[in-house]
């Protein structure tokens, strides 16, 4: 079972990672021979910071240490009433500590997820979202978002076949948008490795493993649809900034079209962070572009990122299948 500290003095601990990441930016920076910003190395984007903010927020999107103080150990809370013993008298079907809780309709428990356990902070702020614009933290949809993701036309139900599952679920694309573009954080594995080099920038994602290779000073490749998208850099200044477009039909970001452009900025800030800048834009889909800001922690330099082992057609493929051909027998021979 995972071992985890309650976070104690929060007000403190936040004011010593204030303070140390000040220090840190002053450094010089690491470089690469061609003298660029080494941005290389293995990252977590994992924080307690929601991509979208808490609607009873408003525009606020710097907290409080009272408001740090209470997400944080809200949290912690919730850990340890989660891997509290668990009641043996229990009726069957009934929670860990023996109500209604629904814990055991969970797909996992809280001991295989990894949602970090800190808000982020970003040029000495405490952020309430990921999401710096629009003001109010909202992903600003144009219309209905739910038309957006509806079903194609012609195109296969959930259970029809295979084709018709996510593609996280065949093991073809992480879930989310963690493997970008934008690369947000999901339930864990947060984590990413970035290779560098004078033409290119690769970064694997942990989930699926999946590699993004960025080219530097290219041109995007007309016609050319890929999972995560046709991914183009350059160097402004200390900042590298990519921008991707010609994303698979099928990989669908926030329900946008084939008119979807992301535009990220990578701007190492100390030794040991990066500030991720990601904006999104696609006029219809969105009212407006929208833009989010999420801090990259370096993992230390002895621990490896480990593959993700996940294959397309795992043994709950077959299951999920075969449970759809059993309840439409029987929906046709009541």
């Amino acid at each position: 079972m995972m071992n985890r500290q309650k976070p104690t003095f929060a007000a403190l601990s936040l004011a010593i990672a204030l303070i140390s990441t000040q220090a840190l930016a002053q450094d010089d920076l690491p470089r690469t021979p061609d003298g660029k910003p080494d941005l290389q190395g293995v990252w977590s984007n994992a924080t307690l910071t929601p991509l979208t903010r808490d609607r009873e927020l408003g525009e606020t999107l710097v907290l409080n240490a009272d408001q740090v103080r209470a997400m944080e150990g809200g949290h912690q809370e919730f850990l340890e009433a989660e891997y509290a013993a668990s009641d043996p008298d229990r009726e069957p079907g009934a929670g860990a500590q023996g109500g209604d809780d629904g814990d055991t309709n969970d797909g996992y428990n809280e001991f295989w997820k990894e949602v970090g356990d800190r808000i982020q902070v970003i040029n000495g702020e405490p952020r309430a979202s990921i999401i710096v614009d629009p003001a109010n933290g909202q992903i600003p949809f144009a219309g209905d978002p739910r038309a957006r993701f509806a079903r194609a036309p012609g195109a296969p139900a959930a259970n029809d076949g295979p084709e018709g599952r996510p593609l996280s679920e065949r093991c073809l694309i992480s879930f989310g948008t963690h493997s970008g573009p934008p690369m947000l954080p999901v339930m864990y594995n947060n984590n990413y490795q970035i290779v560098q080099t004078e033409d290119y920038v690769m970064i694997l994602a942990e989930m699926i493993h999946d590699a993004r290779i960025i080219r530097i000073d290219d041109e995007p490749m007309p016609h050319m649809q890929k999972w995560m998208g046709d991914s183009v850099g350059h160097w402004e200044d200390d900042t590298l900034v990519v921008s991707t477009t010609g994303y698979h039909p099928q990989h669908t970001v926030f329900g946008a079209s084939e008119n979807l452009t992301v535009t990220e900025r990578f701007e190492r800030v100390s030794t040991s962070e990066i500030v991720y800048t990601f904006t999104v834009e696609d006029p219809t889909v969105f009212s407006q572009p929208w833009t989010g800001e999420l801090l990259f922690n370096a993992k230390s330099a002895d621990e490896p990122m480990y593959e993700y082992a996940c294959h397309e057609g795992n043994y709950a493929l077959p299951g999920v299948l075969a449970g759809a051909r059993r309840a439409e027998a029987e929906a046709a021979n009541p």
